[in-house]
């Protein structure tokens, strides 16, 4: 039997309380998967209690994924791409994206890994919940592309697979170091970053220009680290 805690606690203190025994829950199990008993189990209540905030399974999933979608420096970082975007600063733009999947993964697994098990599902109330957050930052992206392309600084091709081959490569270094733990270095999110930037902006062909402006990045992002620290 688990010990469960029934004594008071502010309303807003236990919702927190019980959403985040639901994402550990969801993370683990999915959607079907789960129980409110289990996750009551987890937050050290009685079930009664979690209907007592919540009325369904559904609406606690669907707290779970509000609460954890809405980071709290979205703004900053939505008006920091917007900045990229205004200077056409191409490479900045892809690092500040491909940064913020890599903290993503880092960061908040536990929400990589509902996510996951919401496309494996098939769930609709979370895959719909998810095209609704990114929708709008991917459709910035995607008339930013098509404007590059007509300046002549992106491949002409189909701006969806460019945005696609955008976020791969971050999607793919996150999954395998954080959902599956496979045995490959593991370095700072800045560091891979700027470096899987690289690989996006020149390839993996070695040549004298890439190899300089690879050096050139390394450089300024030391000198952006000590004006950082100072």
């Amino acid at each position: 039997m688990p010990n469960t805690q029934t004594h008071r606690l502010p309303a807003a203190d236990r919702q927190r309380q019980l959403l985040e025994a639901a994402l550990l829950i969801f993370s683990q199990r999915g959607f079907k998967g789960a129980t409110t008993k289990d996750i009551a189990a987890a937050a050290g209540v009685t079930e009664a209690i979690i209907f007592q905030h919540f009325p369904s399974k559904e609406a606690l999933y669907s707290a779970v994924l509000e609460l954890h979608l809405h980071a709290p420096d979205e703004q900053k970082w939505a008006a920091e791409i917007g900045g990229y975007m205004e200077r056409n600063d191409d490479e900045g733009l892809l690092q500040a994206f491909v940064l913020r999947i890599l903290r993503s993964y880092r960061c908040d697994t536990a929400l990589e890994r509902v996510i996951l098990f919401a496309a494996l599902e098939g769930h609709e109330q979370g895959l719909t919940r998810l095209q609704q957050q990114f929708a709008p930052v991917f459709e910035r992206l995607l008339e930013y592309i098509t404007r590059r392309q007509g300046d002549g600084a992106f491949v002409d091709g189909d701006p969806h697979s460019i945005l696609l081959g955008f976020g791969a490569i971050a999607h793919q270094y996150g999954l395998l170091t954080q959902i599956f733990h496979a045995p490959i270095p593991v370095a700072p999110d800045e560091e891979m970053a700027r470096l899987f930037t690289g690989i996006l902006m020149d390839g993996v062909r070695g040549n004298e220009s890439s190899r300089q402006r690879t050096r050139t990045r390394g450089m300024s992002a030391k000198q952006s680290d000590r004006k950082a620290k100072k």
